[in-house]
């Protein structure tokens, strides 16, 4: 029988407005444990080294954790992801005018207004597009049973015929077709809670 995921916040927006309290610890934990390896990767592909990458990701979440009560969510304007990869961004480059001065900087995250002017790196797109795709996918398989889930792998992710993969399941073409529709339906799901978010609207003083 199917495992069943622990539950997560019914939207993503949610989760943001749950951080945007400053008192939330659990919602804070999901934000971490998501957010983490996104960051960390972009960060090593950047040329970054281990320990560099970490220490640079732990300086994000902590700009993220310092600024985001400043902020509250409107879906009319830019979105929350960009300005994670703006503040990622910075905090490379940061990092890299540290390293070749050797000396610090103060600390720094761009303000919200820029966000309708700052462009967001190509490369930043790309990894939070590839990174939440993987993330989706891990999930939701242990949601899935093993015969639905092959259908899906062989016939989805991969180029297999239905036909041939029916004949390897032993099943008709259509139940493989119906598998796989079931799963692309979850994913899809998963996919719109990873990466709905919303923008951000600085708070008036």
């Amino acid at each position: 029988m199917p495992r069943k995921r622990p539950s997560s916040p019914s939207t993503h927006v949610t989760l943001l407005a749950r951080l945007a309290t400053g008192k939330d610890a659990e919602a804070w934990k999901i934000f971490v444990d998501l957010y983490t390896p996104l960051v960390y990767n972009f960060c090593r592909s950047r040329g970054l080294q281990d320990a560099d990458a970490g220490d640079v990701t732990q300086q994000v979440l902590t700009s993220v954790h310092r600024f985001i009560e400043k902020f509250e969510y409107d879906p009319a304007r830019g979105r929350f992801r960009d300005w994670l990869g703006v503040v990622t961004l910075h905090e490379i480059r940061r990092h890299q005018r540290r390293q070749r001065r050797g000396r610090g900087e103060g600390g720094y995250a761009p303000a919200v207004t820029d966000l309708a002017t700052s462009a967001v790196d190509p490369d930043w797109i790309d990894e939070f597009n590839d990174y939440m795709f993987r993330t989706a996918i891990a999930r939701i398989r242990p949601e899935v049973d093993s015969e639905v889930w092959q259908a899906f792998e062989w016939t989805w992710l991969g180029d297999l015929p239905p036909r041939e993969a029916a004949a390897r399941l032993g099943r008709p073409v259509g139940w493989v077709y119906k598998a796989r529709y079931r799963v692309v339906q979850r994913l899809r799901k998963e996919l719109e809670f990873l990466t709905s978010d919303a923008a951000l609207l600085q708070k008036p003083s």
